[in-house]
């Protein structure tokens, strides 16, 4: 019986410890700000989270009117728009991770094109990031991404934000696997040191 009850205590003891370690990604709302005018006829549109608890990646599609506005995949990074980037175009990382990671990850998204005319279908979807950062992930408030728009008409037909996802720090605290190595090490140590005095 105590053969078949130590393995038991001891997993029940390492998924207590992984526990101690995680917290609950979550966010009390993602949604888009206020346009910020590049030219008469571009502008970027800032897609902010609010009451972020420790996320370590997202992700959001947009959909808008193609005959209005459209993704400004014809930016031009070198003409001093600071949002238009070389790696991603007309996407670009906000403040959120910035500030507190130097290997941050942007995966600008797929504009969805027609498959004849190669015509916007009023549809980015995939816009992800990670966080590269030390944990804890953050927290708190600040812009996910930037996304610059061209317009074909007045530009005030309403773009949204949907498919949004969130995900938490799923590697353990520093402490939390120094206990759980310490979990796994001690008993494997005894078995080892209870052989040797057999022999």
């Amino acid at each position: 019986m105590k053969s078949v009850l130590r393995p038991l205590s001891s997993l029940l003891f390492m998924i207590a410890l992984l526990g101690l370690g995680s917290a609950r990604a979550g966010a009390s709302s993602i949604s888009l700000g206020s346009r910020i005018a590049i030219s008469p006829t571009t502008f970027a549109l800032p897609v902010v989270i609010t009451g972020a608890r420790q996320v370590s990646s997202w992700q959001f599609d947009l959909t808008y009117d193609p005959t209005d506005v459209q993704v400004n995949t014809a930016c031009d990074p070198f003409g001093g728009d600071i949002y238009c980037s070389l790696l991603t175009g007309p996407v670009t990382e906000g403040d959120f991770f910035a500030a507190g990671a130097p290997f941050n990850l942007l995966t600008p998204g797929f504009v969805d094109l027609d498959p004849v005319t190669f015509d916007q279908t009023g549809s980015l979807f995939g816009v992800t990031g990670a966080f590269g950062g030390v944990p804890p992930a953050p927290s708190g408030d600040g812009v996910l991404a930037f996304v610059e728009f061209t317009q074909r008409g007045n530009g005030q037909s309403p773009i949204v934000v949907n498919g949004t996802a969130l995900s938490d720090v799923t590697v353990p605290e520093p402490t939390t696997l120094a206990l759980l190595t310490t979990g796994l090490f001690v008993p494997r140590m005894r078995r080892v040191l209870g052989r040797m005095r057999r022999r």
